[in-house]
């Protein structure tokens, strides 16, 4: 069989080279970064401590004009991403403060958005028109696309707990970002630097309140997300004692999500929020999962063993478990409460939302995943 190629050996480095310069690169130069048995995540298991970030939280307050940013947000750098200010590769998490009587500016984004109430009265956030309003432990939701704007109305600063899928808008070329608003006037379109308030105050909480009863008709129906905007936190912890009585689940504790009352769904397309309540004394067993998950304490403490690193919290304290590490939490002499905050819902509609756990007799099982 003839052949016009050369028969002459060549050098593999010299033939890299080669494919180099024809901006060519072969696989199996590239097999270490793409095909490997599991995952392999940069990220660490970290915890913030509310003593450590809330006075920066305030000074930044004076350190930073409301002219230089009007949200003036602290993300957390995950140790194994340093200076990258996220907090696992495709979330950004940390917190905000806003002093009394500041407001920001209307604005809307690509990027899905969760707050957790944590710190101060008086902290408000309106989503197309409606103002909700915050207590501690209460979770509000930004979904992609909306215009919304936050503010405090109180005496004393406000902080909360931010979450938001940026880093992940950011790796698929997605970011959108818009602050010109404007709305029908008289006299035709006027441009606003607020929203006229179309809906009574926490509207989008108190329609809902009801469980297994909703509005015949909503006033908006978003396309990336729940028409609950507002979750109390006082209404989820009633739900959560209540559970309690039943057998908890033993990777979890006793666990509730928070989801779209039209669908059942996760309150956004790419974030999921779940609360859990951990017995006094009590612990769950091994899990790992692919999403990427943030914790934050709102009652008791305790201490979560992640990967090889031992995490001890804290009410207020904020601490994240990276994808595809091994946790088991457990609390202390008293009840404890965790809000979770993950990227499951991207990774399950991308179909790579995988789970293992460790049995009660040492096995590990996948209870879901493809491979």
């Amino acid at each position: 069989m003839s052949s016009e190629t050369s028969s002459a050996p060549t050098d593999l480095a010299t033939f890299d080279t080669t494919l180099a310069e024809q901006g060519v690169r072969g696989f199996w130069d590239m097999l270490a970064e793409y095909e490997m048995l599991e995952p392999r995540c940069p990220e660490l298991p970290a915890v913030w401590r509310h003593a450590d970030y809330l006075p920066l939280a305030m000074e930044s307050l004076t350190a930073v004009p409301i002219e230089r940013a009007d949200r003036r947000n602290l993300f957390f750098t995950n140790p194994g991403l340093p200076g990258s200010g996220a907090i696992t590769s495709r979330l950004l998490g940390g917190v905000q403060a806003i002093n009394p009587a500041e407001r920001q500016d209307v604005h809307r984004h690509s990027a899905s958005a969760v707050r957790v109430m944590l710190d101060g009265l008086g902290a408000f956030t309106t989503v197309e028109g409606g103002r909700n309003n915050l207590r501690y432990g209460d979770v509000v939701i930004n979904p992609s696309g909306l215009w919304h704007e936050s503010g405090n109305d109180g005496t004393e600063p406000i902080v909360w707990m931010d979450v938001l899928d940026l880093p992940l808008t950011k790796l698929l070329h997605a970011n959108f970002f818009a602050n010109k608003y404007t709305e029908d006037g008289e006299n035709g379109i006027v441009r606003r630097t607020n929203q006229t308030l179309r809906h009574p105050d926490d509207w989008f909480s108190d329609a809902f309140a009801v469980g297994g009863v909703r509005p015949e008709r909503l006033p908006l129906e978003p396309r990336y997300g729940s028409s609950q905007m507002l979750y109390r936190y006082a209404t989820t912890r009633a739900l959560l004692d209540r559970l309690a009585a039943d057998r908890a689940d033993p990777y979890e504790g006793t666990q509730v999500r928070y989801v779209d009352p039209r669908t059942g769904d996760p309150v956004l397309r790419t974030l999921d929020v779940r609360a859990q309540l951990l017995g006094a004394g009590t612990g769950t067993r091994r899990k790992r999962t692919t999403a990427g998950t943030l914790y934050c304490c709102l009652e008791g403490s305790g201490t979560t063993r992640a990967g090889d690193r031992e995490l001890r919290w804290s009410a207020r304290d904020i601490f994240v478990v990276p994808p595809w590490t091994w946790r088991e939490h457990a609390a202390d002499s008293a009840d404890a409460v965790l809000v979770a905050i993950s990227d499951e819902p991207a990774l399950t509609q991308l179909g790579l939302h995988a789970v293992e756990v460790v049995t009660e007799t040492g096995d590990v099982v996948r209870e879901r995943g493809l491979v």
